[in-house]
């Protein structure tokens, strides 16, 4: 292939990337606790650096060893945006905000299986489970965990107040939130993010504050994701342009060479 039919041809498709990237947070504007992501481009050339690690196989080749050498850009990855999201105050008790640095834990219980999982939507509910108690749980059925792992379990008629560092008033429970040594290795899962590889630890008292009664809205701008969807579909335009012109050009040279 033409080196620029298949640097137009990625460029297309990394325009693409960022603007899925952009409609996936424009879908997500109104969901508690989302994080936008961002489309992350780099040179198709850096990805082809000593990619080939069997060096029999470079035996008469006239590149350098270990490349590959290609063209054009790629989405590289698609990080988090970890600034805060905007307080929205709902009066509902089982509505839990993180002001700070951390997540709720939640375990996801799949027949036998269970599963360790983590948001900032504290959008709760309570769910009974006999002999006068209840647990908390978000839309999806995971049970909230408190600091020491546990399920935090509640008991009928008594009035829900939660501290600033998480305690619950009446009980030696409190709402523990951890933190990641990378967070970008956090996979969404709808609503709920599981771990991909790195590790957890418990968030210090004075990294975080819980606010009861409201929600942390997500952190899209609408007004910076409308401007970043024209620049990526002027790109786009452009790339498709420029296929189109090196499509030209390849079919006139082919004529000139039956000719």
């Amino acid at each position: 292939m033409s080196s620029s039919l298949f640097i137009a041809s990625t460029g297309i498709k990394a325009y693409q990337g960022k603007l899925d990237t952009i409609a996936n947070n424009i879908a997500n504007v109104e969901t508690a606790g989302y994080k936008r992501r961002e489309a992350a481009f780099s040179e198709n050339l850096a990805a082809s650096i000593d990619n080939q690690p069997k060096r029999e196989m470079e035996i008469g080749r006239l590149s350098p060893a270990g490349i590959r050498v290609s063209y054009g850009s790629r989405v590289a990855a698609t990080p988090m945006d970890l600034t805060q999201g905007a307080p929205k105050q709902t009066e509902q008790p089982f509505d839990l905000m993180i002001e700070g640095q951390g997540y709720f834990q939640v375990r996801r219980s799949t027949g036998t299986d269970t599963e360790i999982l983590f948001t900032r939507s504290g959008a709760f509910q309570k769910s009974p489970i006999g002999t006068g108690r209840y647990q908390l749980v978000n839309a999806q059925g995971d049970v909230l965990l408190g600091r020491n792992g546990t399920p935090v379990l509640l008991d009928e008629g008594t009035t829900f107040n939660v501290a600033a560092d998480g305690t619950i008033t009446g009980t030696n429970q409190q709402i523990g939130l951890v933190g990641f040594t990378n967070p970008q290795l956090l996979k969404n899962e709808g609503g709920v993010y599981s771990l991909v590889g790195g590790n957890t630890f418990l968030q210090a008292g004075d990294s975080y504050e819980i606010k009861q009664g409201y929600l942390e809205g997500s952190n899209v701008s609408l007004n910076e994701e409308m401007t970043d969807m024209i620049k990526a579909q002027r790109g786009f335009q452009a790339n498709s342009r420029a296929l189109s012109y090196a499509d030209q050009m390849m079919g006139i040279a082919n004529g000139i060479i039956r000719s």
